[in-house]
């Protein structure tokens, strides 16, 4: 018979208590809790024309976060649950500009809702939490969004465009780049349950922005699809985070297709925003990205791609003064702006380690419509292209 005094289990014990020492404890037993996360950094290159620079940056397009989410079964078909998203602000890629290369620092809360959940009824959430049309520019089947998406002003949208004359405009990469995504805000949204492939959601909150849209997922054949559209109305001046904007109605979508046999696989991505406030045009813009996953090393998929856009009258502002993004003489106003990128890149997934390495170059030129003091319409004056390459990697945990 074994003899089970003395110090037998006193190893077994020492450990148990190393273990409950070190491991990420919960308030009960009854609500589950997952922590999540990535760790997304990279290189910046760019060249405005005059200048060129490198700076080390957070990447904007899947940006560094933890997240807190967990769920408890109320019933056979109804169960509660919550996340909370914590997004890192650390010198992000769409903060640094010719003259500051270093951003904001600290923390971001992104989400932090409860939602109630039934598979016959749908999905009930509150508290700050996506839109409808949060992500519906955003279909991407490519696995390269790392290097770039249709959100281009993440992506070196505060450096300023140069003039050919060496100045520097007041008008930004963001200015004349916008996908129209929602984001999130203090709303609450409906989910139906998914009906063949299709779920049809609305949001409504602030004061006031509503939306409404459907989403659809799918296979067959070895060819996969995802696709979303969605409609907002916004009169909230105040915005969620304080920034301020001005009313307007929206509708965009996007539609992705890969044949996963091949790993060839293509988006289209578009969108138009309607103001309804004095001295702004609508906005439009489209944005494609063709791509291949292919298989060429064990560590995990190689993905390629190409993108194109065009985003026309995102700066539009016939109220700005004169003069006050530099872009012509002292008396000229804008009154209209067309940006183009086209891009290419290179993602490499190594799935032992849930890690993306990653390179993306990017070419963007620029036009805006001019007025004089006396309103006729004046030509452009040169205007340097932009250029950047981003060299990073993501890690997810």
């Amino acid at each position: 018979a074994a003899d089970l005094g003395g110090d037998c289990c006193a190893d077994l014990e020492e450990r148990i208590a190393e273990l409950e020492a070190t491991t990420a404890r919960k308030g009960n037993r009854k609500v589950s809790l997952t922590i999540a996360g990535q760790v997304n950094h990279a290189v910046l290159f760019w060249d405005d024309g005059s200048e060129n620079n490198v700076y080390v940056v957070g990447n904007k397009n899947d940006q560094s976060n933890f997240s807190f989410t967990g769920e408890a079964q109320i019933s056979k078909d109804l169960k509660a649950g919550y996340a909370i998203t914590i997004r890192l602000k650390d010198t992000l890629s769409d903060e640094v500009d010719q003259d500051q290369d270093d951003g904001d620092s600290g923390f971001v809360i992104w989400e932090s809702y409860w939602f109630l959940e039934s598979e016959r009824f749908g999905k009930l959430s509150l508290g700050q939490v996506s839109r409808v049309s949060d992500t519906a520019p955003e279909n991407d089947l490519s696995e390269t969004a790392v290097a770039g998406y249709a959100g281009v002003q993440d992506m070196g949208g505060a450096f300023f465009i140069r003039r050919k004359n060496g100045d520097l405009s007041g008008a930004a990469l963001g200015d004349v780049y916008s996908h129209l995504n929602g984001d999130t805000a203090n709303v609450v949204r409906y989910d139906t349950p998914a009906i063949a492939g299709f779920v049809f959601s609305a949001s409504y909150g602030e004061d006031d922005m509503w939306d409404v849209g459907a989403k659809y997922e799918g296979s067959f054949n070895g060819i996969k699809l995802a696709a979303s559209i969605a409609y907002t109305q916004d009169t909230d001046s105040n915005g969620l985070d304080g920034s301020g904007g001005f009313p307007s109605k929206i509708i965009v979508g996007s539609a992705a297709i890969l044949h996963e046999p091949s790993g060839l696989n293509a988006l289209i991505s578009a969108g138009q925003r309607d103001a309804d406030e004095a001295g702004y045009k609508d906005a439009k813009f489209i944005y494609a990205k063709l791509g291949w996953i292919a298989k060429l090393t064990s560590l995990g998929p190689t993905a390629f791609y190409g993108e194109y856009g065009r985003f026309t009258d995102f700066l539009s502002n016939e109220d700005a003064s004169p003069d006050g993004f530099n872009l012509g003489a002292i008396d000229d106003t804008v009154t209209g702006s067309t940006a183009q990128v086209w891009g290419l890149g290179v993602v490499q997934h190594i799935e032992a380690a849930e890690m993306q390495i990653y390179i993306g170059y990017r070419h963007h030129d620029f036009d805006f419509d001019l007025v004089d003091g006396g309103g006729d319409r004046v030509a452009t004056p040169g205007l340097e292209n932009f250029q950047s390459v981003v060299v990073g990697s993501k890690i997810s945990f």
